[in-house]
């Protein structure tokens, strides 16, 4: 049994990768959420709770929701819970005798610094507190996995597992792949459109590079926060087209030629791995990526694109020039990155950990 109470119900790790995998090797799935009503979706049971009005309600009446919900399943299943905001009451899963796993996506106390909705002054109390109550959980839980090595150093390491949220490689196979050439001249960015995460560096650097290059810079995901979106479509470098369901994001990927991915150099970026960047390499991109993230380091194992600096906005700008003038070498990037993708970081192969973690808990 999964839970959730943040994500959207067909959340690309939650349902995609986790659940199916675990559902078509065998294992009765089910994922607790806010949704409008239960259903059965391809073969996984939606246990549905009430979406929460506001922010305070899904941080302290959604994980009580899901708790009672949680309370009439069965005793022996493997309770696998994903955010922060439902480790109280599954703490109280344990107490009760039940198998209790929690799935950290994120460095929840690094990333609370960087929440522009919470005062100021709250911002250091609540870290810390959310730092030591995943100290406990650690502890207490049956199982840990994280998503990235980073998140590992809150956890015991016996019992935490590295789980990356690498791309299905198989759902990129099912799209027809059209050859490089024939593809649009779109610089494409998926994903939250922040500050933080380069959106005002790249308006500047597509603008330069518009001097030299005739091309689109295709924009695809949600503004946060909000009223960030009058300021950035007020642009015309910008083409912008509000969150697509995963499929049609996809068929955006490969009508582009190049992916771009550049975060500010703070602590809550430089550590990540970026799932758009292992997106855009399976699509076939070349990826203009920050040099400073660890992340890079994909990008360099495979020379799968060009590394720059992301508050440089004329470094950045002369990347965009140089991939979309040179066509032959981006091509080559794109294709020697939708290799490694296909060898070595896809989904298929991270997802046998998972199915190990399950087998020895069942």
């Amino acid at each position: 049994m999964l839970a959730t109470s943040g994500h959207k119900p067909f959340d690309t790790r939650i349902f995609h990768k986790e659940a199916l995998s675990l559902h078509q090797n065998g294992f009765k799935v089910s994922i607790i959420i806010p949704h409008e009503k239960d259903l059965t979706q391809e073969g996984i049971d939606i246990i549905s709770v009430p979406s929460p009005p506001n922010g305070y309600q899904k941080l302290l009446i959604t994980p009580l929701l899901v708790f009672f919900k949680a309370l009439r399943q069965n005793r022996k299943a493997v309770y696998h819970v994903h955010d922060s905001e439902l480790l109280f009451i599954s703490l109280l899963l344990k107490l009760l005798g039940r198998k209790v796993i929690y799935d950290a996506h994120e460095d929840t106390p690094l990333q609370i610094e960087y929440q522009h909705w919470l005062p100021g002054w709250l911002k250091w109390p609540y870290k810390w507190f959310y730092y030591w109550l995943e100290k406990l959980c650690g502890k207490i839980f049956t199982a840990v996995i994280v998503a990235e090595p980073i998140i590992a150093r809150y956890f015991p390491p016996n019992t935490t597992t590295l789980i990356r949220n690498f791309p299905i490689y198989q759902t990129f196979q099912r799209i027809p792949i059209p050859p490089y050439v024939q593809r649009k001249n779109w610089l494409i960015y998926t994903g939250l459109i922040s500050e933080v995460r380069g959106i005002n560096q790249m308006i500047k650097a597509v603008k330069k590079a518009r001097e030299k290059q005739d091309f689109e810079f295709m924009v695809v995901g949600f503004f946060a926060p909000k009223h960030l979106e009058h300021e950035v479509l007020a642009h015309q470098e910008v083409n912008y087209t509000p969150w697509l369901p995963y499929h049609e994001m996809l068929k955006q990927l490969f009508q582009s030629k190049i992916g771009i991915i550049i975060p500010n150099p703070v602590k809550r970026y430089n550590t990540n791995y970026p799932v758009k960047m292992f997106e855009y390499m399976a699509a076939g991109l070349p990826v203009i990526g920050s040099k400073h993230a660890e992340a890079a380091e994909f990008i360099r194992e495979c020379k799968g694109g060009i590394l720059v600096d992301p508050l440089d906005e004329q470094e950045i700008s002369l990347a965009i020039v140089e991939l979309f003038s040179n066509s032959q070498r981006a091509q080559a990037m794109g294709e020697r990155a939708r290799k490694m993708i296909s060898e070595k970081y896809n989904w298929e192969q991270e997802s046998q950990k998972l199915l190990s973690l399950y087998d020895r808990l069942i």
